[in-house]
């Protein structure tokens, strides 16, 4: 959990209430008084040759007749005691928010925003539920009464920014003819080395790179690029010689240059911070995580333990409550020491990171019957466990050793 938060840089996280704080302390000492006895159902002959033909049908190289040949010596029942403790906590982190103000809707809403003004409110102080106990899961959520109306910076209030791509000009190059306002896309000589024009189409360096922009002259509302047609008209009154208006590029006409798409030819486009309204609303976003915390421990088997996780049993005790206290009068010691190990670690791992909302722990029995098997001359024993009746030899045959 606290490696989770660290690593979100957006949101600045929060200390747990004190008196969370309290109960964690007050808690991770205390012990239950509570006593936990069952017993497991034993497994028969019967559900062990069931449970060994199911293992047997698995393995090619064993046969179905070595299981009727098998005789089981002696059934050994014992059982394999699982302990797991959730935690279920939640923390909470914060974040400053801005997005375009909606005046309308803010003035609707003016008297429960300017009111409270986020005076003497904690982060704390709003009850979240989470949609399911126990199952990870985030929540993002505005906080109320922190919501302010600030000018756009973005702007200045204007509610215009400069189009960058135009650098406010409103017009760009042409992309299909390339600035020259040729269909071929290429400069003629009669333009540019004319006597009154006498420049070739090139670039505006002061409006961006080379490729992006073109060098422009401007005669009231018109607007063309330096070494094309329309220039040569505007400065001799005549169309260029040897070139007709098939010649022209279609799209800009002789130009070179054509409006900027970006802010159809305006030069300023809305601002994106606020929208064109030139006012911001600043608010506090509230994270809230709800992670679940897992420990479990098995008392001490033969059979493997990642095979033991696998395995269901019956389940003998549980208990689910804001703060569950260790089991202290289980007959094994050993169950007795881990529930109050973990109970303990769980609590100072949250203290000051985030805060209980609910704990739950059982105990399952997980069945084991270890089988000692003779065949022929051979001897050995394997394990049926769980109520699912899985099998495991502890020396796995590659090929038919033993069956």
């Amino acid at each position: 959990m606290l490696a989770k938060l660290s690593a979100d840089n957006n949101f600045n996280n929060l200390l747990p209430p004190e008196e969370d704080m309290e109960k964690h302390k007050k808690f991770s000492t205390a012990t239950s008084n509570k006593h936990y006895f069952d017993d497991i159902i034993p497994f028969g002959e019967f559900e062990v040759r069931e449970a060994l033909e199911r293992e047997v049908r698995k393995h090619r190289y064993w046969k179905n007749k070595s299981i009727k040949k098998m005789d089981f010596d002696q059934l050994e029942m014992m059982s394999c005691i699982q302990y797991s403790l959730e935690s279920y906590t939640e923390a909470r982190s914060t974040s400053e928010a801005t997005e375009a103000a909606n005046l309308a809707s803010f003035g609707e809403a003016g008297s429960s925003f300017s009111g409270i003004g986020g005076g003497g409110l904690s982060p704390w102080d709003f009850e979240v539920m989470p949609a399911q106990l126990f199952v990870d899961q985030v929540r993002v959520f505005e906080m109320p009464g922190s919501s302010h109306i600030n000018v756009c910076s973005g702007c200045n209030s204007e509610g215009t920014v400069h189009c960058f791509h135009c650098r406010g000009s409103g017009t760009d190059k042409c992309s299909f003819c390339r600035g020259t306002g040729m269909k071929s896309g290429v400069a003629h000589p009669a333009v540019y080395t004319h006597p009154m024009i006498a420049t070739f189409p090139h670039a505006d360096l002061s409006r961006g790179y080379a490729s992006s922009s073109t060098a422009m002259v401007r005669n009231g509302s018109n607007s063309y690029g330096i070494g094309t047609p329309m220039h040569f008209m505007s400065k001799t009154g005549v169309p260029p010689p040897g070139i007709g208006t098939h010649d022209l590029c279609y799209l800009c006409h002789g130009r070179g240059v054509k409006e900027c798409h970006h802010c159809k030819g305006g030069g300023k486009k809305p601002c994106t911070s606020c929208g064109g309204t030139g006012s911001v609303r600043t608010y506090t976003r509230i994270k809230v995580y709800f992670k679940s915390e897992r420990s479990e421990h098995f008392t001490e088997s033969e059979i493997p333990e990642k095979l033991l996780m696998a395995a269901e049993g019956k389940q003998i005790f549980e208990e689910e409550q804001d703060y569950i206290l260790p089991i202290s009068k289980y007959p094994m010691q050993e169950i007795n020491n881990i529930s109050k190990q973990f109970c303990a670690q769980h609590l100072q791992k949250c203290m000051g990171v985030c805060r209980v909302i609910r704990q739950r722990h059982q105990l399952i029995a997980i069945p084991i019957c270890k089988v000692h098997f003779t065949l022929g001359n051979e001897k050995g024993h394997f394990f049926v466990y769980g109520t699912q009746r899985l099998c495991f030899f502890p020396n796995f045959p590659a090929k038919c050793t033993i069956l």
